[in-house]
């Protein structure tokens, strides 16, 4: 559609649904991320994803325009279509880590002793039960570490089938801790959709920019996002918490410093992107840091209550929130910023995303239980 649109409703209807298919394996593949790697790589890998993701956004458009330019308007939705065939093709041969376990599981042959090795039995039955019934669940109604077992987890009981048990989605909604996350993921969309809106027109005014110029400043802002695998790694080492509340920290200076550039002086460049580079550097750790929060939050609610999301667990539908979030602050953020901007200028933009940034910090103190305990792990 969006190749051979001719009217302004055709071009709503592709955005639509391009938006549509966007959310779609924005959310499933966060999720299948989630399933394929173990707990201690989920941020190295969404350090990767999130890099993956800054390449192809800044190189997209790029490629994009020397293809229009050398080839023309045809060659660009040519190669468009060509990726997104690639793209089915490696779905289509992709097998995920679920299908491939039970593919194996189901050609071992192996005696009832090694299956005993290959599949603890459940705590309170024998080994045998659990293997010819693997999708068994326990029915008991405590556990033998205090928690409640599956039943008490959920509203509804075995011998009552009238009531229904509450959906994992509500569930989600209603812990306070995810909804933090989702609130810190909502004002970083914020403040990072803003640039594209306010800092273009900012630079134009202030130091007389053309388009090439305008494009230069978006690079120290997208380049710290190439470190994102490194900082997947500390976030598995020291938590997504903290490493989100180090970039909310980062982001408070960062704004306020932002006050200065306020002249057409070399000076004053050079501190623009020194300050843009830092405001990069600290969405880059809240963006992979809160993409492993939403996984370990879905993971602790596991832990409490086993089975309380269903076979499939909740990690999808997580992100599904966490794509709803960023959206909605992708669409606040310019509008917030613009207001800001034709209200009070530059200057309160800034200090205000500065203190709003601050205020998150400090709730993330707050709410967490382990903040104070910096050195060490999770």
């Amino acid at each position: 559609m969006f190749w051979f649109a001719h009217t302004v409703t055709a071009l709503v209807i592709a955005r639509t649904l391009q938006g549509l298919s966007a959310a779609v394996v924005w959310t499933v593949g966060l999720a299948l991320i989630v399933d394929t790697v173990g707990k201690d790589q989920v941020g190295t890998a969404m350090g990767i994803v999130s890099m993956a993701m800054t390449v192809g956004t800044v190189s997209g458009p790029f490629i994009g325009g020397i293809v229009l330019s050398k080839a023309g308007y045809h060659a660009v939705f040519s190669i468009a279509i060509a990726l997104i065939a690639l793209d089915i093709a490696l779905r289509l041969v992709m097998i995920e880590r679920k299908s491939a376990s039970k593919w194996i599981e189901d050609q071992r042959t192996a005696p009832p002793e090694t299956e005993r090795l290959i599949r603890p039995a459940a705590q309170g039955s024998s080994p045998y039960e659990t293997a010819a019934n693997p999708e068994e669940p326990e029915r008991e109604t405590t556990q033998s570490n205090g928690k409640p077992a599956v039943d008490d987890c959920f509203t509804e009981h075995a011998h009552n089938k009238k009531k229904r048990p509450v959906p994992g989605i509500v569930r989600l909604m209603c812990s306070g801790a995810l909804l933090v996350i989702l609130a810190a993921a909502v004002v970083q969309a914020i403040a990072y959709a803003s640039f594209d809106t306010v800092l273009p027109l900012y630079v134009m005014a202030t130091f007389n920019m053309g388009p090439m110029g305008i494009g230069l400043c978006f690079i120290p802002l997208f380049a710290p996002s190439f470190f994102s695998t490194l900082i997947g790694t500390a976030v598995d080492r020291y938590g997504g918490r903290k490493i989100t509340f180090l970039g909310f920290i980062f982001d408070l200076p960062t704004f306020l410093l932002l006050r200065l550039v306020t002249r057409d002086t070399t000076q004053d460049l050079i501190i623009l992107y020194i300050l843009l580079f830092f405001a990069g550097f600290a969405a880059a750790l809240k963006t992979v840091a809160l993409m492993v929060e939403v996984s370990q939050v879905v993971e602790e609610k596991e832990k409490e209550c086993p089975g309380i999301f269903g076979k499939q667990g909740g990690t999808a539908q997580a992100y599904g929130l966490f794509n709803v979030a960023w959206s909605g602050g992708q669409v606040l953020g310019p509008l917030a910023a613009g207001f800001l901007v034709n209200w009070r200028g530059w200057a309160t933009m800034v200090s205000v995303f500065a203190f709003v940034s601050g205020g998150v910090a400090i709730i993330l103190v707050i709410t967490s239980k382990g903040m104070l305990r910096f050195g060490g792990g999770q």
